[in-house]
C-alpha cells in the first residue's frame, strides 16, 4: 500500500486512463525538447493540477498538499513523477497552434461518447436540445503589461472596469440545473469585442460536438433571395433611367457649347441687324443655361454612380444568398433525420438582427430565446400597448405582458416579444424578452428563460472551483497564462475538468464498496469532489490484479473504499456482530432452540 494526499485524484487519473485520454495527450506535438520530463507529460500534470483545484501554478510545489511530492498520484496518471511548476510554465509558453489543435482533438475524441449518449437520450425521449450561450469576463492584474492584447473597459468585475479578456462558452442543458460544456473560446480584447462576434463560432462548435444539427431553413433563404432579386432589379432600373438622363444632359451641354462657339465665330457682316439682335438674346440664354446644365449633369453622374453601386451591392448580396441556399440544401441532403427544434438561449449581448437572421436561416427549429439588446425597446413597445395593459404575475417580483409580433432591425423575419418588469423600490425596471414562433405561456416563458442561470453558475464554478482566471505563476520568468497557446490550453482543460467530475459519478458510484450518503453527497458536488475529496488522504493498493483506494479515517470520506480496477483489494467488513431484526415471532422458537444446542 502507498499513501497519498489526493485520494480521489487517483481515481480521476484512472478514469481518464481507462478512457484513453492520457494516451492521446501523449501524442500531442509540443515544439520543445525533453529535459527530464517529456513536454506531453507536463501537459498531463497541468491537467491533474487543475482537477486538484490549484489556484496558482506554483501550488503544484508550494500548495497545502503539493502534487510534486505525491508519486502515487503521478503513477495513477501514468507519469514517472511530477515536474517543477516553472518547467510547466516554460512548456506552455512553447506550445503553438498545432499543440492546441491536437489537444482539442484529443479532448473531443474522449468526450464524444459521453456527449453523444446525452444527446441520444434527449432525442429518444423527444426532448429538444437547448444550447446556452454566455460570455464571461476573465480579469487580469490591472498593472500587468505582459498579457497579450488585453484592454481596459472590456469587462466588468464587481461593477468595476478591469483589464482582461472575455471567455465565450456554450453548454448543453440535458435537464434543469444540469449542464454539459461543449466548447469555449478565449478572446483577446482589442478595444470592444461584441458577444455577437462569438455567436457563430459557438453554434458551429456545438453542432460539431453533438454531431447533430436541425434542418436548414432553405425556404426562408429562398424568400429572401426573391426579395433581394426584386431590390436588385429596381436599382438596376433606376440606374438605367439615370444613365439615360445623364446622356440627355450631356448631349444638351455639348449642343449649347457648339451653339455658343458658332455664334462667336459667325461673321457679323453677313447677317442683318435684326438677326444680330435676336442672336445676342439667344447667346445670353445659352450662356445662362450652360452652368445650369453642367450642374445638373454633375449631379446626374453622381446619382448614376450611387445607383450602380447600390445595384452591384444588391447583386453581390443575391450571389451570397444563392451560395448560402446551395450550402443549406447540401446540408439538408446530408442530414436526412434532423432532430426536433433546437433552442439557442442567450442574453441580450448576443442579440442583433443579422445574427438572429443567421440563426433562423441556418436551422429550421433553431428557436432563439433572448432579450432585446436595447433597453429603450421596452419603452417603445409599451407605447404601442393600451393605456392599462394586462400584466401577468410570473414571479415573486416579476410581471409580463405579451406584445406579439415584433420586428428587429436587420432581421427580416417576424419575432415574438413580451415586456417584463420588476419592482425596485417605488419604480419599475423593464426588459424585453424575444423569441421566435408562437408565444408560450408567459409564466412558462419567464421561468424557462431564467433557467439559463445554469450556465452562469457554471462560469462561477469555473472561477471558484477550477480557478480559470488565477493560473498565473508569480515568478516573472514563468507566465503560463501569458502565452496565447497556454491561455487556450487552460480554457480547454478547465472545460474538460468540469465535465469529467460529472461523467465519472456513475463509475465512482459503481466502484464504491458501500455508497454511503456522505460519499454520494461528495460525488454530487463538483466543488467538494475537487476541493475536498481530491485532496483527502488515502491508501492506494496496486497489484497485478487490481487497483483500490481507501480513504483515511480522519479524511472527508472516512474508511470509504473505491475498487477502481480488477479484484477487490481490501477486505470488506463482515458485520458478524451487527444486530439483525427477526422476521417474525414464528421464527423465534426455532432460533432459540438453535442457540441452546
Amino acid at each position: 500500500m502507498r499513501p497519498t494526499e489526493h485520494g480521489l485524484l487517483v481515481a480521476l487519473g484512472e478514469f481518464l486512463r481507462q478512457h484513453g485520454l492520457l494516451e492521446q495527450l501523449r501524442q500531442v506535438p509540443v515544439p520543445q525538447k525533453t529535459h527530464g520530463f517529456k513536454p506531453q507529460d507536463k501537459l498531463i500534470e497541468f491537467l491533474a493540477g487543475i482537477m486538484s483545484g490549484i489556484e496558482h501554478l506554483q501550488d503544484l510545489n508550494y500548495g497545502p498538499h503539493p502534487l510534486i511530492r505525491d508519486s502515487t498520484v503521478a503513477q495513477a496518471w501514468g507519469l514517472a513523477g511530477f515536474a517543477h511548476f516553472t518547467t510547466i510554465g516554460r512548456t506552455l509558453a512553447r506550445c503553438d497552434a498545432q499543440t492546441v489543435a491536437a489537444t482539442e482533438a484529443a479532448i473531443t475524441a474522449f468526450s464524444r461518447p459521453f456527449v453523444h449518449t446525452t444527446v441520444h437520450e434527449l432525442l429518444r425521449r423527444g426532448q429538444p436540445l437547448i444550447y446556452d450561450l454566455d460570455l464571461t469576463g476573465q480579469a487580469v492584474s490591472s498593472t500587468s503589461t505582459t498579457y497579450p492584447e488585453v484592454a481596459f473597459g472590456s469587462l466588468r468585475v464587481n461593477d468595476q472596469v478591469r483589464l482582461g479578456y472575455q471567455l465565450a462558452r456554450v453548454s448543453l442543458s440535458p435537464r434543469a440545473g444540469e449542464r454539459l460544456w461543449l466548447a469555449g473560446f478565449h478572446h483577446a480584447m482589442r478595444g470592444n469585442t461584441l458577444s455577437t462576434d462569438c455567436l457563430r463560432e459557438l453554434i458551429t462548435a456545438a453542432e460539431a460536438q453533438t454531431g447533430v444539427r436541425p434542418r436548414r431553413r432553405v425556404e426562408l433563404v429562398v424568400e429572401r433571395s426573391t426579395q433581394q432579386q426584386a431590390l436588385m432589379a429596381r436599382w438596376q432600373r433606376l440606374a438605367v433611367q439615370q444613365q439615360a438622363k445623364r446622356d440627355r444632359l450631356q448631349a444638351t451641354r455639348e449642343r449649347l457649347i457648339g451653339q455658343l462657339y458658332h455664334a462667336e465665330h459667325l461673321p457679323k457682316a453677313l447677317i442683318s441687324r435684326q438677326k444680330q439682335a435676336r442672336l445676342r438674346q439667344q447667346v445670353a440664354g445659352w450662356r445662362k443655361r450652360l452652368p445650369q446644365v453642367t450642374q445638373q449633369l454633375a449631379k446626374a453622374e453622381q446619382l448614376l454612380v450611387q445607383h450602380q453601386a447600390t445595384a452591384q451591392a444588391h447583386a453581390a448580396r443575391l450571389t451570397e444568398l444563392r451560395a448560402w441556399q446551395a450550402q443549406l440544401e447540401a446540408d439538408n441532403h446530408a442530414n436526412p433525420n434532423p432532430p426536433d427544434p433546437v433552442e439557442a438561449r442567450m442574453d441580450a449581448g448576443f442579440t442583433s438582427g443579422d445574427h438572429l437572421a443567421w440563426l433562423l436561416d441556418a436551422q429550421r427549429g433553431y428557436w432563439p430565446n433572448t432579450k432585446a439588446p436595447n433597453g429603450r425597446t421596452a419603452n417603445a413597445l409599451l407605447a404601442g400597448l393600451p393605456p392599462s395593459p394586462a400584466w401577468q404575475t410570473v414571479g415573486a417580483n416579476a410581471e409580463m405582458v405579451l406584445v406579439g409580433e415584433y420586428r428587429m432591425h436587420d432581421c427580416p423575419y417576424p419575432l415574438t416579444a413580451a415586456v417584463e418588469r420588476f419592482k425596485v423600490g417605488r419604480s419599475y425596471k423593464y426588459a424585453t424578452l424575444v423569441c421566435y414562433g408562437p408565444a408560450p405561456k408567459l409564466a412558462v416563458w419567464f421561468a424557462h428563460y431564467n433557467a439559463r442561470q445554469t450556465i452562469e453558475a457554471g462560469n462561477k464554478e469555473m472561477k471558484g472551483t477550477f480557478h480559470v482566471q488565477h493560473l498565473t505563476p508569480a515568478p516573472p520568468q514563468v507566465r503560463v497564462s501569458r502565452s496565447p497557446a497556454g491561455i487556450r490550453l487552460q480554457v480547454l482543460f478547465t472545460g474538460l475538468a468540469a465535465n469529467v467530475v460529472r461523467w465519472c459519478r456513475p463509475w465512482l458510484t459503481d466502484c464504491a464498496a458501500e455508497p454511503t450518503p456522505r460519499l454520494t453527497r461528495t460525488l454530487n458536488s463538483p466543488k467538494h469532489l475537487v476541493r475536498v475529496a481530491a485532496n483527502a488522504p488515502a491508501l492506494v493498493q496496486r497489484t497485478s490484479a487490481g487497483l483500490a483506494v481507501r480513504f483515511a479515517p480522519a479524511s472527508a470520506l472516512p474508511e470509504a473504499i473505491l475498487f477502481l480496477r480488477g479484484v477487490r483489494a481490501f477486505q470488506l467488513p463482515l458485520r458478524i456482530h451487527d444486530p439483525h431484526k427477526i422476521a417474525s415471532d414464528a421464527t423465534k422458537p426455532t432460533l432459540n432452540a438453535h442457540y441452546l444446542r
